[in-house]
């Protein structure tokens, strides 16, 4: 089932609802544990859950086995990120065609962070530039047979020095066939229910996810706010 759909009804019946978010481990002892996990968590009812993508695909195949297991194991709907981080187009097509396979139909489309041995991002030759191009081109080879989501910024990006020209980036990738849409990481509620009150305003009717990373930490947390410079 498409997670757009999922969200409608969620939203719909007027009750509280949430995600989760795994990052594929780099062990198959981690996997095991984190499998131990997801069978509990899957129990909690989560509208979807979301898996991470590897810059270049680094953790593709075990992104997939991820998805595949939370989709088919544990019954559970199931995003794949995908990023354009080292990725050309036949990269891309692999990982579409690897989800599909899976029944995995939902796509959260993501320019992705740098690899963690660049200071800067930069496309690779014969790839994607940014994540508007990314949902393109699914929409143009794959149809409406993919539920695509996007990456809003409620406080903007972190590489934007124009916070209305970054709006009108996130408007641009929604116009270009997103069916829903989840935040960055936003601690302060003002500030994403404004942010939300805009994306409304500016006739976005797609659901809207709120992005929220709960404080383990607050190394971690001091960390997390210096990489996305969020308040």
């Amino acid at each position: 089932m498409k997670v757009s759909d999922k969200l409608r009804q969620a939203e719909d019946s007027k009750q509280p609802y949430f995600s989760f978010e795994y990052f594929p481990p780099k062990t198959e002892q981690g996997l095991a544990n984190l499998y131990d996990r997801i069978e509990r968590m899957a129990r909690l009812g989560p509208v979807f859950v979301a898996v991470t993508w590897g810059a270049g695909g680094a953790t593709a195949q075990r992104t997939l086995e991820l998805c595949s297991a939370c989709q088919g194991v544990f019954g559970v709907e199931t995003v794949m990120h995908l990023t354009c981080t080292n990725m050309d187009i036949a990269q891309v097509d692999a990982a579409l065609e690897g989800a599909k396979a899976a029944g995995i139909q939902n796509i959260l489309a993501l320019r992705g962070d740098p690899p963690r041995d660049a200071e800067y991002w930069t496309a690779c030759e014969g790839g994607f530039s940014h994540a508007v191009d990314l949902v393109r081109y699914i929409r143009e080879k794959y149809g409406s047979y993919f539920c695509v989501g996007v990456a809003g910024y409620p406080e903007g990006h972190i590489e934007s020095t124009d916070a209305d020209q970054d709006f009108e980036y996130f408007v641009a990738k929604v116009e270009a066939g997103a069916d829903f849409v989840v935040s960055q990481l936003a601690y302060d509620a003002n500030v994403f229910i404004q942010w939300e009150k805009k994306v409304r305003a500016r006739g976005i009717t797609v659901p809207v996810v709120a992005g929220v990373l709960p404080v383990q930490s607050y190394q971690s947390f001091r960390r997390l706010v210096f990489l996305t410079k969020v308040a």
